[in-house]
This record gives C-alpha cells, sequence and structure tokens, in this order.
C-alpha cells in the first residue's frame, strides 16, 4: 500500500478528490491536506512546511505527492526541501516555472480585486475559466455547485495564496536531480499552464510520464476523469 497525497488548487478546496480517487486503485491510501483556509502562509516555502508537518501528525514517512495547480508548486517546493520523503511527484494542470512578468501582473490585479470585493465575486469570475466552453455549458450545475463551496473560502487566505505564488522561486536547476518519477498531465486548453512551456520543463526530468489531454482546460480531474484515472493508476502501479 502506498501512501497518495492530493493537493489542491488555488480557489479550491480538497473537496475535488474524493470522487475522483474512487477512479484509482484501492489498494492505495489516499488523503486530501486542505490549505484554502490557511491565512498565515505568505511563501510556497511555508506551505511546502505545513505539509510536512501535516504528514508528521498523519505518521506518513514517504508517499506520492500530486499537486493541481498551485498544489503543484506546493509538492515541488515539498521535493526540493524533503525529497526523501517522495515517492513520485505528480503535476496535475502545474508547472515547474516561476511567474512570468506578465504573470507576476495579473497576480497584482487578483490582489487589488480581492481587497475591494469578496471572496464569491471572485470565484464566479475565476472559476469557470478552469474549464472549456464544452464542458461549461454541459455541466452549469456543477460549475455552480462549486463555486457556491468555493466562495466558503476566506478572502485573506485567497490574498495570502496569491501574494506567495506571486514571489515564488523557479525550481527549474534542480528538476534534473530528482530520482523518483514525475507525471504531468496537461491540457491543450489551458489558460493557466501553457502546454508548451511545460513541455519544456519535461526534457528536464530524468524519470518524465506526461499525458498531454487534446481538449481539456485546467480541470482533467473533471472533464476527463476516465483517462486521467487510468493514467495515474499506471503511474502509480510504476513505483
Amino acid at each position: 500500500m502506498k501512501n497518495i497525497v492530493f493537493l489542491h488548487g488555488f480557489g479550491e478546496n480538497a473537496s475535488i478528490w474524493p470522487e475522483f480517487t474512487k477512479l484509482l486503485d484501492s489498494k492505495n491510501h489516499y488523503c486530501f491536506p486542505d490549505f484554502s483556509q490557511k491565512k498565515d502562509c505568505f511563501s510556497i516555502p511555508e506551505y511546502a512546511n505545513w505539509l510536512k508537518n501535516y504528514l508528521d501528525k498523519k505518521k506518513i514517512n514517504e508517499a506520492v505527492i500530486i499537486g493541481h495547480s498551485m498544489g503543484g508548486y506546493i509538492a515541488i517546493e515539498f521535493c526540493h526541501k524533503y525529497p526523501e520523503k517522495v515517492l513520485g511527484l505528480g503535476l496535475f494542470h502545474s508547472s515547474v516555472a516561476a511567474d512570468s512578468e506578465e504573470k507576476k501582473e495579473n497576480r497584482d490585479k487578483t490582489i487589488q480585486f480581492l481587497i475591494k470585493h469578496d471572496t464569491n465575486l471572485f470565484i464566479k469570475h475565476f472559476y469557470p475559466n478552469m474549464f472549456t466552453e464544452e464542458f461549461k455549458a454541459n455541466n452549469n450545475e456543477f460549475i455552480q455547485k462549486n463555486i457556491e463551496e468555493f466562495s466558503k473560502i476566506p478572502n485573506e487566505a485567497l490574498l495570502a495564496a496569491t501574494l506567495a505564488m506571486k514571489s515564488r522561486q523557479s525550481p527549474l536547476e534542480g528538476l534534473p536531480d530528482f530520482e523518483f518519477p514525475i507525471f504531468q498531465i496537461l491540457g491543450q486548453q489551458d489558460t493557466f499552464v501553457n502546454y508548451k512551456d511545460a513541455l519544456e520543463q519535461t526534457v528536464k526530468m530524468q524519470k518524465p510520464n506526461l499525458l498531454l489531454l487534446d481538449n481539456i482546460c485546467h480541470a482533467g480531474m473533471f472533464e476527463s476523469p476516465q483517462i486521467c484515472a487510468q493514467f495515474i493508476n499506471s503511474f502509480l502501479t510504476s513505483i
């Protein structure tokens, strides 16, 4: 039995994972740390330390760490700080690179928006962008339900997370040092993580595993759950 840790992304909480992981091998142990309520982490290393404390309390000595979007940033940082605890790394619509200058400007706009408005209005505008137009048209009720759920995230927690993402460093140079296997799940329609930029990171990995999804945006666990689960099952079996 392997310990598999799933980290949610920005503007979400851990509720994104339980239904998806029902598609994965039941012999493994899955856990879903939730950092969505945290108001006291202002850098990605601080989130990684929080994850270390979480795993210590659970008495989990080693695990496969899988992160969606911002969760991937935390997972990568955790791997750099505590490689002896990592069996494998999963980057689910995530990137190793730090923010570009354009992306940092967008983070500043997010910060200004969150200062002026409440969480509900932000999530209402932000969350649907994770999906293709086709998915949105066919799954409006699902998206509205999640908007309602994620609107419970404290405004201060979203601000802290945005500051952390903006200031994160790029660990690209250390990527070839990771001896454990790594997977990337990328969507060709993703407007948050450019898949071509992410592919440039693939060649730096010792043991890369890649799933490139054609008509998928930023939420393969919802947009293409069966294919993503099959890919992750295969990855976990190989470890």
